[in-house]
């Protein structure tokens, strides 16, 4: 399972409601970019066998089973940088455990 931080979180809420995207039933799917290596989020439903991650009480991200079993053991936090906050992925012994959500 993914360990999403409460700093994430907040950051993906605000994503979500940016993208003017207010239904709380409506999530951001974190995917696998094809090339590149990375990943990508757009708004989207809840699949079956999804994780889903919550935010007072609304979806804020949606993790397809078979990435999210990738992605064991991983934490998603929010880092500030020049460009404003940035999602990143990491293994979660190698973060702060007290920004843990």
């Amino acid at each position: 399972m993914v360990d999403v931080t409460t700093r994430a979180k907040e950051t993906l809420a605000q994503m979500k409601e940016s993208a003017n995207v207010s239904d709380p039933d409506i999530g951001l799917r974190l995917e696998a970019e094809t090339s590149g290596g990375g990943f990508g989020l757009f708004p989207d439903k809840q699949k079956p066998g999804d994780q889903i991650v919550e935010y007072r009480g609304a979806k804020v991200l949606l993790i397809e089973d078979r990435l999210a079993e990738a992605l064991t053991d991983a934490r998603i936090d929010c880092k500030t940088t020049g460009k404003g906050p940035q999602l990143v992925i990491g293994k979660a012994e190698d973060q702060d455990p007290d920004l843990a959500g």
